[in-house]
């Protein structure tokens, strides 16, 4: 699954994988290296790989013929970077460079149809562009408006690239070939399936948040604002696009696309991102409020904010206390759902900042404050499902035992599971078997692997990393 289209309250959105544009914005990065902090760590080595004259190829090509990159793409949805790259050199020189200088004029209308700044009016014709160095260097300029990296340098020498286009054409192709197969390809191999699951989890959340605004949605899946030069661009845009990379780190970046505006963020692989619809029990408050009263831990938590992915041992080294002590408060983060672990080179674990779930607890206590006590769920009522406990029994025989899985909707799965979460202990340790033959007694469909599975993938339970112990979430995090 790719992309799943929803029309939201102000644009059209969708979330997408959008591979070609994925590839283009991580290598766009490498010019970023050094200036911008928290990128991720293959941006750094990445860019640290490149010659002078790559460095400054690379410059050019991202900052000063970023539309040339864009004309490649065309109106085609190519399947992956390799396509994209044998259409871009199939392509006709010169219509790849008319196709460039439309785009320019293209996103110069559309910022001179939204304000009231001063710009080339009319916008300047394709022969004018191409003709006139100056008129070029003003209304690239006015088009990127603030947002723009070019230097007016650069940009005359990309100027001199767009009067010749079969040369342009050659050291675009060649450059991003190279990089390609030396840096991104195999880079691409490793992150595409945990991005593609993304796409497909964050498409759910948003189906049961369809009256959200894009901002709203934003910040509900990164757990940042979305930046006000951006959510103007999205605001004039037909379609927002939001795309998951593995390497933005805390950052946002677009690319425009006629229509379509492609947003870049990043966030690690949240199994339970469907559940920031779900309630927040009090004391799965108390716990996460507790963990954050903690000088230690806001450290970690303020070291991953300023770096995108930090090893154990270098937050070890960064707090200067033993690895016993940081591996406790470590595993609490984590077991709250707060820091996402995954396994770096060889036997050393990583972290990352798990965002949602900062919205998820700043939303709960917002709640606890605003809600006359009455209306406040109880612990109980946001385990078992809460007001929506009736709606189980859709999924149920006579004997109350789950009957149909998995349902259709998100929102039903997420309901079933909590139903069947309701029959574990608070605090107790379970084998597999245990959980299996719990799950057995429950269900009628004779597949507690599944179910399982399931319950453990949604957070529901947790489990040990080798399988053979398994509890609540919610009574780990209470520990």
């Amino acid at each position: 699954m790719d992309h799943k289209p929803v029309v939201g309250s102000d644009v059209r959105r969708e979330i997408a994988l959008a591979p070609v544009y994925n590839a283009l914005n991580s290598l766009a990065l490498l010019c970023e290296a050094g200036r911008l902090r928290g990128l991720n760590a293959w941006v750094e080595r990445s860019a640290q790989r490149l010659t002078a004259e790559q460095r400054q190829t690379h410059k050019l090509i991202f900052s000063g013929l970023r539309d040339v990159l864009v004309a490649g793409v065309a109106a085609a949805s190519f399947a992956d970077f390799a396509t994209y790259l044998e259409e871009l050199a199939g392509v006709d020189p010169e219509n790849l460079r008319d196709r460039a200088l439309q785009h320019l004029r293209t996103r110069c209308e559309r910022r001179l149809s939204a304000t009231d700044a001063d710009g080339p009016a009319p916008v300047p014709s394709p022969a004018r562009l191409i003709a006139e160095p100056e008129t070029y260097l003003a209304c690239a300029a006015y088009a990127d408006g603030a947002t723009t990296v070019a230097e007016p340098a650069l940009l005359r020498e990309a100027h001199r690239w767009l009067n010749q286009p079969a040369a342009m054409q050659e050291l675009v192709v060649q450059h991003l070939r190279t990089l390609w197969q030396k840096l991104l390809e195999a880079e691409w191999r490793r992150v595409q399936p945990i991005l593609r699951w993304q796409v497909e989890q964050f498409s759910h959340y948003q189906e049961s948040a369809e009256e959200e605004g894009a901002a709203d949605l934003f910040l509900a899946l990164t757990g940042r604002e979305l930046p006000t030069a951006i959510e103007e661009r999205a605001i004039r845009a037909e379609r927002l696009v939001l795309v998951p990379s593995w390497h933005m780190g805390r950052h946002v970046s677009y690319w425009e696309h006629e229509e379509a505006l492609y947003l870049f963020f990043s966030e690690p692989p949240n199994y339970d991102v469907a559940l920031l619809i779900a309630p927040v029990g009090q004391a799965e408050l108390r716990a996460r409020l507790a963990a954050l009263a903690d000088e230690t831990r806001l450290r970690l938590i303020e070291l991953l904010a300023e770096r995108d992915e930090l090893t154990a041992q270098e937050l070890i080294t960064a707090l200067g206390l033993s690895q016993s002590n940081v591996s406790r408060h470590l595993k609490q983060l984590v077991s709250l759902g707060f820091l996402y672990e995954s396994r770096a080179s060889g036997a050393a674990k990583a972290y990352r900042l798990s965002s949602p779930y900062f919205v998820r607890t700043a939303r709960a206590l917002k709640e606890l404050v605003s809600l006359p006590v009455g209306q406040r769920s109880t612990d109980e009522e946001a385990h078992r499902g809460g007001s929506h406990a009736p709606d189980v029994r859709r999924f149920l025989d006579r004997q109350g035992r789950l009957c149909l899985w998995p349902p259709a909707k998100l929102s039903d799965k997420q309901l079933v599971l909590s139903y069947l979460a309701s029959f574990f202990e608070a605090g107790r340790r379970y084998s597999e078997q245990e959980v299996n033959a719990i799950l057995d007694q429950h269900s009628a469909i004779n597949d507690s692997a599944a179910l399982r599975r399931a319950l453990c993938e949604y957070r529901f339970l947790e489990r040990t990393r080798d399988g053979t112990c398994y509890w609540l979430v919610t009574a780990e995090a209470q520990s």
